[in-house]
């Protein structure tokens, strides 16, 4: 399911024009977004939160020409699923 997907169920579900959801949609993940770029964490209850993890710096092989480099350290958004949003079905 795509962004507008969800928007247009959204809309059937609710009633409600489908440029304002798309409004309110933009905004939720704006906001989401600009927190993460402040290293807060998102907690979204009953579905999972997102926080910012930093990985330090390591040494890298590349395979091919089996030179040894340095990483520099990065960061990268981590979601952890709530465990009342856990599918039962999927094994």
């Amino acid at each position: 399911m795509n962004k507008q997907q969800i928007i247009k169920a959204v809309a059937e579900k609710t009633d409600m024009p489908r440029k304002d959801i798309a409004k309110v949609f933009s905004s939720i993940f704006e906001t989401i977004l600009e927190c993460l770029e402040k290293e807060e964490s998102v907690r979204l209850m009953d579905f999972g939160s997102l926080t910012v993890k930093t990985y330090k710096p390591r040494k890298g092989y590349n395979p091919s020409s089996k030179i040894v480099v340095q990483l520099p350290e990065r960061k990268a958004i981590r979601f952890k699923l709530a465990k009342r949003a856990a599918l039962k079905n999927l094994k």
